[in-house]
């Protein structure tokens, strides 16, 4: 958990300390913005937005429970699907610069890991169907454009299921609301008086929850075997999503969604040409280790969470004043590191950890003026150690550093702070592929595996142009 809400706090407060300090900054960085003209940002809006919501969640048996001869374990689940959802708020000016809020939202998640655990007969599942939150907002106003945290309560729906295996476990499930907190960060940007686009990310920690599961043998009733508590920790979700809001006392009643025909809104900052820049946030592994063995087929999930920081550089062109492509590649630091015993069995761990990360990319999008939004896709890299450690005498692993090649996707904002500087918030999703992987003893015991390498970065970022 503290891994996670590190992640989250980071982000946050990257986002926040590069542009709300802009004002005191000498001259060469981003300085005071020009006063707030003609961009109603006060009163009540509403919105939808679409994103990505992913999850972490672990199942771990006290050891006390478990049967002779096994030992304290765990079930990782992870998985990454489609949200959307509904937003409504109401802002506050609190100066020319500065701003206060309440925000609520519902969403729709399609979260959903139900497998046979690695190398075992036995069933587990978690699935989260829905979430809400009621936070605070505080952020700093370029004019066009707001750069905030947001944090409070969260409430997400969840069912946990253990057994289901007519053999050793009986069937156990549960379903709930559970209560936990979520903070985060986004940038929102005017695309004219009343109507805002924003790039928001948030981590949610909605807590622990314990359920027993009964364990027998052939032949053995259910029912009559030992209750094995099993603690369902760190239901953690990752939410990044895009949205549209409308701004009640924007003026602009009746006004259209202005995209392709909306008149461009006054920035002293040109996108194109050479730019170099800092980014910091976080990294999120999502792998599963699939059996390849039968008659136990099953599935592992190796979850990893950890700050990732680098630099950036790329090249904008403008195809049109609205319209632009470009170029842009990375480097960034990524010091990932998990694993994770099996439940029950003592000759398989498994293990993933990350030194760095690398991407060349294509971006295009739209540009309001002082604003970009885009979509991003190339090449990636990730520098890797996984697959099964040395977890007994008999079982001695394949662990070994590599550099993995792969292809990512993503996008984000990035909003002007004067003529040279942009901050931006972004996610890149890394794919790695589906190396192979075996624990010795040699095939045919059930311990080898494809390990289905998945990482997403979520980024805060300070460009700064060197060309016109």
């Amino acid at each position: 958990m503290k891994k996670f809400a590190t992640v989250a706090a980071v982000i946050a407060a990257f986002s926040f300390v590069n542009v709300a300090s802009a004002a005191d900054m000498p001259t060469k960085m981003p300085i005071k913005a020009p006063p707030v003209v003609g961009y109603a940002w006060d009163g009540f809006y509403v919105g939808g937005y679409v994103g990505t919501a992913l999850s972490q969640n672990t199942a771990l048996t006290p050891s006390p429970g478990n049967p002779a001869g096994t030992r304290t374990g765990g079930i990782l689940f992870n998985d990454m699907n489609f949200t959307g959802g509904v937003t409504a708020g109401y802002n506050w000016t609190l100066a020319p610069h500065w701003l206060v809020g309440v925000e609520g939202d519902v969403g729709y998640l399609a979260l959903y890991q139900n497998y046979r655990e690695y190398n075992d007969v036995i069933q587990a599942g978690t699935k989260a169907d829905w979430y809400g939150t009621a936070r605070v907002r505080a952020g700093y106003l370029t004019g066009p454009s707001l750069l905030y945290l947001t944090g409070g309560v969260a409430f997400v729906h969840m069912t946990d299921t253990i057994g289901g295996d007519a053999i050793t476990i009986d069937a156990t499930r549960s379903q709930i609301t559970k209560v936990g907190w979520v903070a985060g960060a986004g940038i929102e940007t005017k695309l004219s008086r009343s109507w805002s686009a924003k790039t928001e990310y948030l981590f949610i920690d909605a807590g622990t929850h314990s359920f027993g599961s009964d364990i027998f043998g052939v032949g053995v009733a259910p029912g009559s075997g030992p209750l094995v508590p099993t603690e369902y920790r760190n239901h953690t979700y990752h939410i990044i999503k895009t949205g549209l809001n409308y701004n009640f006392g924007g003026g602009g009643v009746g006004e259209g969604i202005p995209f392709l025909n909306a008149p461009m809104l006054p920035s002293d900052h040109s996108w194109g040409g050479l730019y170099a820049g800092l980014n910091f946030g976080g990294g999120i592994s999502n792998i599963h280790a699939v059996s390849q063995d039968t008659p136990t087929r099953g599935v592992e999930g190796v979850n990893g969470a950890a700050f990732t920081g680098g630099v950036q550089i790329g090249y904008n062109y403008m195809v049109t004043p609205k319209y632009f492509v470009g170029v842009e590649g990375d480097f960034g630091y990524l010091p990932m590191q998990s694993g994770n015993q099996d439940w029950f069995d003592t000759t398989a761990d498994f293990n993933e950890q990350t030194s760095w990360y690398g991407t060349a990319r294509g971006r295009f999008g739209v540009s309001n003026g002082p604003a970009l939004l885009y979509f991003t896709g190339g090449a990636a890299w990730v520098r890797i150690e996984d697959g099964f450690a040395a977890a007994s005498a008999i079982a001695t692993g394949d662990l070994a550093w590599r550099t993995a090649s792969g292809w990512v996707v993503g996008g984000g904002t990035e909003v002007a702070l004067n003529a040279r500087w942009s901050a931006k918030l972004e996610s890149l999703f890394i794919n790695t592929g589906n190396p192979w992987h075996t624990n010795v003893p040699p095939p045919g015991v059930g311990f080898n595996a494809n390990f289905r390498e998945r990482f997403t970065v979520v980024r805060a970022g300070l460009n700064y142009k060197l060309t016109d």
